[in-house]
């Protein structure tokens, strides 16, 4: 049910407009009804978007869904409900991504790859998390790993990308703040 509704989301975050607001840094914050999300452009494609989800039914938990464009094959589409590996930040620990949205894109010359994480977190964990880890290279970069299985030069052109994430704390309580109409308490202050 959850990849349902997932997937739906992703139809509508990818191909509709909806309301939403763009700042000078180029984070978005976007109104879906049931979802907010605050995403990012990456640094390698600009296209390539981190994107933040928060469920209105729970807004203290959080979702995390990355895409990566690719001209490289026409075998991307069986990507689509499979699991990937990818390597956060350059560890040697490989961590894994679900990938639930493969759609043609520029006149079917490239694919859109949208991936996320295979579980919501708790909103203040993450987000003290994923600054710490951040602060140490002021960056986070997803690359897609090479596994027994899987081999990411078959589908992908560009294996990684990386997202500035300076901003994270006050957009995602902006998120948070749309999706509640109150702030979270470790976010506020």
């Amino acid at each position: 049910m959850f990849f349902k509704i997932l997937r739906n989301f992703l139809f509508i975050a990818v191909i509709l407009p909806s309301f939403s607001y763009a700042i000078e840094d180029e984070w978005n914050i976007h109104d879906f009804g049931t979802y907010v999300v605050a995403s990012v452009p990456g640094e390698v494609v600009h296209g390539d978007k981190m994107r933040f989800v928060l469920e209105k039914r729970n807004c203290n938990k959080i979702g995390i869904m990355f895409s990566f464009l690719t001209y490289k094959s026409s075998d991307t589409p069986e990507l689509q409900g499979r699991k990937v590996p990818i390597r956060i930040n350059g560890s040697d620990t490989l961590n894994i991504a679900d990938v639930v949205l493969v759609r043609p894109a520029f006149s079917n010359m490239a694919f859109f790859v949208m991936f996320t994480a295979p579980q919501y977190y708790p909103l203040d964990e993450f987000t003290d998390g994923i600054m710490r880890d951040y602060r140490k290279d002021n960056e986070f970069s997803i690359t897609l790993a090479k596994s027994d299985d899987f081999d990411p030069e078959k589908y992908f052109d560009i294996l990684d990308n990386n997202w500035k994430l300076d901003k994270f704390p006050e957009k995602i309580t902006e998120a948070h703040l749309m999706c509640t109409g109150k702030p979270s308490k470790m976010l506020s202050g």
